[in-house]
């Protein structure tokens, strides 16, 4: 990261000021992190040795509410749950996706263009709706089993097993992308030299690319574990269908049930949270225990060659991309167009009713969508001011808390979201935050606050890589000139970073609209939002509905993220198109 410090030319404009704007920039980043990032955590983390601290009835340092987990059946099968599903996740989904990079990069597949689409299509897609295509699938009374016979998918997928290959098939992009960075460059003295002493191409595949590869493997395996500890969607939609808790659905469970345990909540939590650090501390170690820079001068672009049509190659990739995406998609889709999944495939059973139903029945589909769309673009334009003036702070100035900066942004990535409003309900609902008129928990706004908190982190990690394109000597230039912070960021930057900015923003619109474990641990209790409508209907049975409710809002969705994506492209092109300095009539000549 370039830390190349405008503070001399701003002090230089301003010789009698003792901060800095980009110091009081720094300020307002920081101030904006604790307050949706770091006060949450801390919260949580406390929770667990002092409960009661957040409720106004504090019992003491304690240890017992740590050891509780143990005393109790369904808590601690929930973290035994938690676990095996992010271990074996972690390894078969870390298999899948480096195997199915390296098959990527090795030959250029026919389906590769397919592989790159999908794998950023199931990391933008909620769990929650994959999973319950899953079930309309292979449920005893879903499309596998009623339509095509095929009555022992049941007991394939829902075992412990089975549940853990089906996250695996969720999470395993991110050991796609990570090994697919990796491969960009080759370096093919090694290979070549294992060759010349006779080693084979499995050989050389075990002893000499993946030894290279292992950083990035790590890597993979590593997001995976925290993305599946962390889910809610999986349990959230197993609910009625397969007993299987976990960690975060427990949290969930524990402050809706009666009498409500947010002190059990906030232990579970903080197991969560620790679980996560130790593992990223973990794959720390393992990287410093040796040394994996071996690029050199030899190395090389991996080059891009014909399409390759083997048969085995491709089936293999067409085999993922069913089992990953095809098949609970097309269960989604087809059962919105059922009437009834017991009565099969035929004409007579196809029907829009569904459609219907949702779009009429008493305005609360048209209700949540309105709310989560006007929630969703307030959280999308405050994660895009924060994250520009946080990546602004760690790329041009020398500010003294950038470490912090950076760490925090770093780390929120792996804070699940049930963590998090956890986190909020201890703040927001505090007896002194109460007491100072500025308690949020059942208002509408702590979901903007929440939906900032998970986007800012993914949304600095976009802009820091669009602002290191920017020179510095630019803004050096316009502050000796005495533009200030705000006319600089706005002349300079913001059209320079334009793009990246406009896409930070639309992902953060599109990751709040679908985020269930937010809504459901924040919402208010007369609030309809979408991921909870969606929801409650698959739980009550209402599958036709559901599926038509996720399909209309996530159709909804990708078209106002592509209009405004295309919107923004073409004002920044005409914005930035320069006149033809001879003029059109001597052009025209």
């Amino acid at each position: 990261m370039s830390q190349i410090s405008l503070d001399v030319a701003a002090r230089a404009a301003r010789p009698r000021q003792r901060l800095s704007a980009e110091d009081w920039l720094g300020i307002a980043v920081v101030a904006a992190l604790v307050v949706l990032v770091l006060a949450p955590m801390a919260a949580v983390l406390l929770q667990a040795f002092l409960p009661g601290a957040f409720s106004g009835q504090p019992r003491g340092f304690t240890l017992g509410g740590l050891l509780e987990i143990f005393e109790r059946p369904l808590w601690r099968r929930a973290l035994w749950n938690s676990m095996f599903l992010a271990t074996i996740a972690a390894i078969v989904g870390g298999l899948i996706g480096s195997g199915l990079a390296i098959l990527r990069h090795s030959s250029r597949l026919a389906l590769g263009p397919a592989l790159d689409v999908a794998a950023w299509a199931i990391i933008v897609l909620p769990s929650f709706i994959l999973a319950q295509g899953w079930i309309l699938f292979a449920s005893r009374g879903g499309l596998a089993n009623q339509w095509f016979g095929l009555d022992f998918v049941p007991d394939l997928v829902f075992n412990p097993w089975g549940l853990a290959v089906v996250m695996s098939l969720k999470a395993f992009p991110f050991a796609y992308l990570t090994v697919s960075a990796a491969l960009q460059w080759r370096m093919d003295d090694y290979v070549h030299a294992a060759r010349l002493n006779g080693a084979g191409p499995l050989r050389v595949l075990l002893t000499v690319r993946l030894p290279m590869l292992l950083p990035a493997v790590l890597s993979g395996a590593l997001l995976i574990f925290i993305d599946v500890l962390g889910d809610f969607g999986l349990p959230a939609a197993l609910a009625t269908t397969y007993r299987f808790p976990t960690l975060t659905y427990a949290i969930y469970v524990a402050i809706n049930q009666s009498p409500i345990r947010f002190d059990l909540a906030g232990v579970m939590a903080f197991y969560v949270t620790v679980i996560m650090l130790l593992a990223v501390v973990a794959y720390f170690r393992v990287l410093r225990s040796r040394r994996y820079d071996f690029l050199g001068a030899r190395a090389r672009l991996a080059p891009v060659e014909g399409r390759n049509l083997a048969l085995l190659p491709n089936a293999i990739a067409l085999a993922a991309l069913a089992l990953a995406l095809v098949i609970p998609i097309g269960a989604s889709v087809m059962v919105s167009f059922t009437d009834t999944i017991s009565r099969g495939i035929g004409a007579d059973n196809l029907t829009l009713r569904n459609y219907g139903y949702v779009l009429e029945t008493g305005g609360k589909f048209l209700s949540a969508l309105r709310t989560s769309t006007g929630i969703a673009a307030q959280a999308a334009i405050g994660s895009g001011l924060i994250a520009a003036a946080a990546a602004y702070v760690l790329t041009f100035s020398g500010f003294r808390l950038n470490r912090l900066i950076d760490l925090t942004c770093t780390l929120s990535l792996a804070v699940p979201g049930v963590v998090l409003g956890i986190g909020y309900i201890f703040i927001w609902n505090a007896p002194l935050v109460d007491r100072a008129g500025l308690s949020l928990y059942g208002h509408p706004f702590i979901l903007v606050l929440a939906g900032i908190a998970g986007a800012v982190p993914i949304a600095v990690r976009v802009l820091l890589g669009a602002m290191a394109q920017v020179p510095a000597s630019m803004l050096q230039a316009a502050a000796l000139q005495g533009a200030g912070l705000g006319r600089r960021i706005a002349t300079i930057v913001v059209p320079l970073i334009a793009a990246a900015l406009v896409s930070a923003t639309l992902t953060a619109f599109g990751a709040a609209m679908f985020d269930l474990a937010i809504n459901s641990i924040l919402r208010p209790p007369r609030l309809d939002v979408l991921p909870v409508y969606v929801n409650r209907a698959f739980e009550q049975g209402q599958f036709g509905a559901a599926t038509a409710a996720t399909l209309l809002a996530g159709g909804l969705t990708v078209a106002i993220i592509a209009g405004i994506s295309t919107a923004s492209r073409l004002a920044l092109t005409r914005m930035l198109r320069t006149p033809d300095p001879k003029g059109p009539s001597d052009a025209a000549t």
